[in-house]
This record gives structure tokens, sequence and C-alpha cells, in this order.
């Protein structure tokens, strides 16, 4: 009896060790981003993907979840986990579009984490804006791990078909390389010639990417709003010309332009400087089938040796919310991911880092980075951080999008446009 009872308790024991096991098993990091960052960090629907993710997670003890959001719902993610004293989620990954003094109410300051366990060359290994952006009253709130720029791409075999030699340097030479490779196939498919993204919450660095050309910018870098200058009047006018000629799809403002680009609907297009996996990839135009080419520019514009015009920078940093309850442990996830090792496997994921070592390492190799390198050391957000920039970003696409499909005069609706966003930003 004696016995019998002695293996019952040591049963109740086993028991409750290995339910002690499981449930430190359970300890859990969640990481809020977009499909971008799952495919950076898994592998996920990458040829050959690498999982940047385990070996952490097997040191630590700790499983991480990658929470995907949409573009819009990140942006709406971040004011409404950073307000709450507790959440499930630990780090979110912030862009550019999500950059402004309120981070610092809504996420946790790392440099007392930094102090104690410093992420290896930061910040002075890193590409200066993302870092600055993430930086607040002297108090870093993000580390950047993803950044990039976007760039012209060209069908390799469409613009040689079509009679394009050379990729374009002037936005004329644009305009006419354009108008040759818009065609229809013999199946009577027709291919565009080319077009920047139009949906609504991309078109303000489209917009700013092709004011670039004509030496304008949404704001300049002195903040002030300069919208309805005379070079974004032109760049306004010059994606009405090429519209209105069907040169850009008649639903550009609905169509995802760079799978128009990867389905061969289309001969050049504007978008990241790190797509030559996915446009490349065996289902799109194959290895070898794009020419990647800087933003053309005004002649009159060259100067400082500087052949091209800037384009529009963008980046993803890494921060802690307020309310997560694993603080320490997001920390250390997030100096991993800093670290070269996950940052290459990353990198072979089609992640771009941050860092200058890297990047410059990628433009030895792959021609679309060494553009974009190029591009970077001369860009910017298309605007600026603050709290209101869904509204700015609204406005800017309702104007644009009512010039160059509707035919809205130009000037005016750009004053208006300045109006609204001095309203916001001055």
């Amino acid at each position: 009896m004696q016995m019998k009872r002695t293996i019952r308790i040591l049963s109740v024991a086993a028991i409750a060790a290995l339910s002690s096991t499981a449930f430190a098993q359970e300890k859990k990091l969640t990481v809020v981003g977009v499909n971008i960052h799952e495919a950076s960090m898994r592998g996920v629907g990458v040829a050959n993907g690498k999982d940047a993710l385990a070996d952490f997670e097997k040191e630590k003890n700790i499983k991480v979840a990658v929470n995907v959001e949409t573009g819009p719902g990140i942006l709406e993610a971040l004011p409404r986990l950073g307000t709450l004293n507790s959440s499930a989620e630990d780090i979110i990954m912030v862009s550019q579009l999500m950059a402004n003094p309120r981070l610092a109410t809504f996420l946790e300051p790392l440099d007392k984490y930094m102090s104690a366990n410093a992420v290896e060359g930061f910040p002075q290994d890193w590409v200066k804006a993302p870092v600055e952006a993430g930086t607040i009253d002297n108090q870093h709130y993000t580390v950047p791990l993803r950044c990039g720029v976007w760039i012209f791409w060209g069908n390799k075999k469409y613009l040689t078909d079509q009679g394009v030699a050379e990729p374009p340097k002037t936005p004329e030479q644009l305009y006419e390389a354009a108008k040759k490779a818009t065609f229809t196939k013999p199946n009577g498919e027709k291919v565009y010639g080319f077009a920047v993204r139009g949906i609504s919450d991309q078109v303000p660095s489209g917009f700013a990417t092709i004011g670039a050309m004509f030496g304008g910018s949404i704001i300049d870098q002195k903040g002030e709003v300069v919208v309805n200058s005379p070079a974004m009047v032109k760049a306004a006018e010059f994606l009405h010309r090429l519209y209105a000629e069907g040169i850009m799809p008649p639903n550009w403002s609905s169509i995802d332009a760079d799978q128009l680009f990867t389905s061969g609907r289309l001969s050049m297009v504007v978008s990241n400087d790190n797509f030559t996996s996915r446009f490349e990839s065996p289902q799109a135009l194959g290895p070898g089938g794009t020419i990647p080419f800087h933003v053309p520019i005004l002649d009159e514009l060259r100067k400082g040796g500087v052949d091209f015009a800037g384009s529009q920078s963008f980046y993803w940093g890494a921060g802690i919310l307020k309310g997560s309850q694993n603080k320490e442990q997001a920390y250390d996830l997030i100096k991993y991911l800093a670290g070269p090792g996950p940052e290459a496997m990353m990198m072979s994921n089609g992640n771009q880092p941050c860092r200058a070592a890297p990047l410059a390492k990628l433009g030895e190799t792959v021609a679309a980075n060494r553009v974009g390198i190029d591009t970077l050391a001369i860009s910017r957000p298309p605007l600026p951080g603050n709290p209101r920039l869904s509204e700015a970003s609204d406005a800017v696409a309702v104007a644009v999008q009512d010039i160059v499909v509707n035919g809205a005069a130009a000037q005016q609706t750009l004053d208006t446009l300045a109006d609204d966003l001095k309203g916001i930003y001055e």
C-alpha cells in the first residue's frame, strides 16, 4: 500500500515536472510586421529560404511569432499597441512612414539595454538617416534592420526588342523609351511602357520620385512644403501625359505595378532596389531578365559629378513596445537580428540591411544594389514623420490621382494640396 502511494506521488511529481517543462517551452516573443519581415526572418515564400530565427529560439528556448499586418494595418497598430500598459506583442517594425516624435510615447528607449549589452557597431556603422529617424532627445528607439531606395527597372527583352538601346537618363528620354516600349503582343495582350505605383498609400513615394527627376520634392530638407513648385507641376503633368497617351495602364490607381512588371505586362517600373530575386525569379522574368538603372534627371540639374536624381529611401527598424512583458528578451532578439550571422541569412532571403559594409558587399555582385547604394546616398523619405502622416499621405494621393487620371489642372490642384500640407506640417 505504501509502495502504491509512493508511485502515485512520483507520478504526480513527474507530470508536474513535464508540465513545468512544457510551460517553459511555451515562452514566446511576438514581432509585429508586414509580410516582408516574415519572409526575411523565416524565409517564407523564398526559394531556398533560411530561418534566421531558429538559432535564437534554440539558444534562448523562446518561440518567436511573427504577426503579419498589411501596410495600413501596421500604421494603425503602432499607436494602438503602443498605448497599452500590457501587450501580448513585444516588438514592432517601424517604417519611415511611422517615424515621428510620438515614438517616445509608444516604444521603450533602448539605450539602457545597449549600455549593458551593446549592439556591435551601432550606430556608427549604420546608414545615418534611419538611425536619426528613430532617435528622439538623444535616445534610440529603433534599430534599423531593413533599408532601401526606389530605382528604375526595365524588362531587358522588351526594351531591346522595341529599340530602346540604353536606359533613359532624362525625363524626355524616359518618355520616348516608354512610348516605344508600349506595344501589343501577337496574342492581343497589351504591354504598357511605364508605371510608378499608383495605389493610394504608395502615391507620395512615386510622385516624389518623379518629382526628383525635375529637381522637386513634396517637402524640402528645411521642412517647407514645396509640392506646388514648378518642378512638381512638371512632374504631375509628366505623369498625366503618360497616362493620357496610354503608356501607363488605365487602372494605374488600383493595380499593383510590381505585379504587372513581373507578369510581363509592363516594360519599365519604379520599385525597390532589393527586388532582384522577385523580378528575376523563375516565375517572373528569369535570371538576367531585368535592367536596373538610376532615376533620370534633367540635363541642367547634373552637377557635382552626380549623373542621376535621388529617389525615395525606405527603412524598417525594430522597436520594443512599452507594454511588452518581455523587454529584456525582446532586446536580445533585436541585438541578435542586428548581428552579422542573422543579417547574412536575412540577406539571402532578400532583405537589404542598413549597415554600410554589407550594403557595399551586395553592390559588388548585384547590379540593382549598385544602383541603389548610389541612389540611397542622395535620397530621403517622401514625407517627414508626423502624427498626422496618414492624413498627409491621403491628401497627396487624392490630388495626384485627380491630376493624372482626371486631368485636373496641375498648378491649381497642387496649390490646394500645398495649403492642406502646410496645415499639417507647418
